[in-house]
């Protein structure tokens, strides 16, 4: 009776459903190209909180590459 896979919300097939499966899509993309180009599904440390740090770290640096490409090419554009 209380299935959550049976009775999920946002109800499967809704507007709010594709805008959650979106985002999820658009994460998990950005997840696996972590993985394979930064080497997160290798890690090289015994300590739990080392491997997080380095994670928070490869994660920060691919966001700030990507607010720099996105700044650039919008002083790029505003020039044209």
């Amino acid at each position: 009776m209380n299935d959550p896979r049976k009775y999920n919300h946002p109800a499967l097939g809704t507007r709010a459903w594709q805008r959650k499966y979106n985002e999820r899509s658009s994460v998990e993309r950005v997840n696996g190209y972590l993985k394979e180009n930064y080497q997160l599904d290798d890690t090289r440390f015994y300590q739990p909180s080392h491997a997080i740090a380095f994670y928070h770290l490869i994660q920060l640096t691919y966001n700030a590459r990507n607010f720099a490409n996105q700044r650039v090419a919008k002083v790029i554009k505003e020039k044209k």
